[in-house]
């Protein structure tokens, strides 16, 4: 694919990483606070930012962020420290990376070796900084004072010492009013489900509180102000979060909230629909970008879009296609990533491929997240949906394509005998629903615009059509 390595990598899903910083001091004396931030010199690419942000508080979190491949606000790990030195360790479902640096005194640079892998060298130098003078222009996102509530929430996540952290933001007065839970996609994200320096779900919960929503977004666990770890966790992992983050809105005392909404976007569609099916107090649900088919068909669709994206076709991708399929299919039917390796291993003796290519060829299929994105099938999930689904993907959408996963969810839905399905596939509308140029995933960077304002009127719209249906069924329901 023609994008920087870290961000390719940021795409296919990320592992461990460790941050060493190596100082002249005793770190215990001398902690970095603040903003530190320095550009991630890749072959080839334009400047990658990385930013680091460490509290002035003994007990606060340390946070990372690097937003040319989406990540913002990971939390980093403090492992210990050691003599002058300091190891901080962050982890998310991607590769390993190091920043090995001297510490200096002030506020003057801090110069060092970044290591993605095990081999690939950049340098980097890192200095303090105003982050929000980073920031380029992103002129949808709202700015205070605004016409609704903005109130803070804590509640117990789906496991057992996860609180996760959030934001309401509800029409004022105590009236009842519907509600909608707002479930990030794949990597970490805050709250704000900023990707690109873009606050996706700002946009959206500002749009459908004024519209007369209470919306409830959160961080992901591991991120921003929530407790717990995101790496090593999966779909059916965070989607338990997101049936908090539902019961947390339906009880909050501040709040009259009764239907409550639930909207997903890419693997947030599929948190969605697990929601749907195992919490039948949910009214409907919005998958934005969505995600339908089982795990094995799924990664040979994306493969495909991103090629075309890329603009090679699928004959084009000849020999190598046929080699990601059938290895696709190989994972896919391992029961686990031993057998998964012996079979992929089997597979290229066969087709005659250099055993040194074989091995590192392997690797990626049996990362723990592409291995378990194989193995799952949303198919069970949509055949207990029996509430109206909307389902919006654009057509230069690389990551989730329309044209193969719209039928599997439509499929899926009427099993359940659900036909209250409207699909929507979009011109020019990107992975990030935003009118785009060409499609490709870094573009989202590039954009001012960080929600095409035809589907968030679109959302609206149906929302508040659900919303006073079902407000009229239930009066119907009770004789008023």
């Amino acid at each position: 694919m023609k994008t920087p390595f870290l961000l390719l990598q940021q795409k296919l899903g990320c592992s461990f990483l460790f941050l060493l910083l190596t100082s002249q001091m005793a770190f215990s004396q001398q902690l970095p606070t603040g903003s530190w931030a320095g550009d991630l010199n890749v072959r080839g690419a334009a400047p990658i930012k990385v930013i680091f942000n460490f509290p002035a508080a003994a007990k606060g979190q340390s946070l990372v962020s690097i937003p040319y491949t989406g990540m913002h606000d990971l939390q980093v790990e403090r492992v210990k420290e050691v003599g002058d030195s300091l190891q901080l360790a962050f982890r998310d479902h991607l590769s390993s990376y190091t920043f090995t640096a001297l510490y200096g005194a002030g506020n003057k640079g801090v110069a060092g070796l970044f290591v993605i892998g095990d081999n690939r060298k950049f340098p980097l130098t890192i200095s303090l900084t105003n982050a929000e003078s980073l920031r380029p222009s992103r002129p949808q996102t709202p700015t205070a004072p605004f016409p609704y509530a903005v109130l803070p929430i804590t509640f117990a996540g789906g496991d057992a010492g996860v609180m996760l952290s959030g934001t309401i933001t509800a029409p004022k007065g105590k009236k009842e009013v519907p509600g909608v839970i707002l479930l990030s996609g794949s990597g970490p994200h805050n709250r704000d489900g900023e990707q690109f320096y873009h606050k996706t779900f700002l946009v959206l919960a500002d749009e459908l509180t004024k519209r007369g929503f209470a919306v409830l977004r959160y961080d992901e666990r591991g991120v921003g102000e929530s407790s717990g770890k995101y790496a090593g966790n999966f779909t059916e992992d965070f989607a338990p979060d997101g049936l908090a983050a539902v019961k947390a809105l339906q009880t909050d005392k501040r709040l009259k909230v009764k239907n409550v909404y639930v909207i997903g976007h890419s693997e947030g569609t599929l948190m969605a629909q697990i929601i749907a099916a195992e919490a039948p107090d949910v009214a409907g649900v919005v998958l934005l970008a969505a995600a339908g088919l089982p795990g094995v068909a799924f990664n040979k669709s994306r493969h495909r879009a991103l090629l075309k994206a890329n603009g090679i076709s699928e004959e084009q991708g000849g020999q190598d296609l046929m080699i990601q399929d059938r290895s696709y299919e190989i994972v896919g039917a391992s029961p686990d990533s031993a057998t998964a390796v012996a079979n992929l291993r089997k597979f290229h003796e066969e087709i005659d491929m250099d055993p040194n290519y074989s091995e590192r060829y392997i690797t990626p299929f049996v990362d723990p997240w592409l291995f378990h994105s194989l193995h799952f099938d949303p198919t069970p999930y949509q055949q207990k949906i029996k509430v109206p689904v909307l389902a919006i993907t654009g057509e230069t959408d690389s990551q989730t394509p329309a044209q193969d996963n719209m039928p599997a969810i439509k499929a899926g839905l009427q099993a359940a005998g659900n036909a209250n399905f409207t699909p929507v596939v979009l011109p020019k509308l990107n992975h990030f629903m935003q009118t785009s140029v060409t499609g490709a995933y870094d573009e989202s960077y590039t954009l001012e615009e960080t929600f095409s304002p035809e589907v968030l009127k679109m959302v609206g719209d149906w929302l508040v059509k659900q919303a006073t249906g079902a407000g009229k069924a239930r009066r119907t329901a009770k004789g008023i």
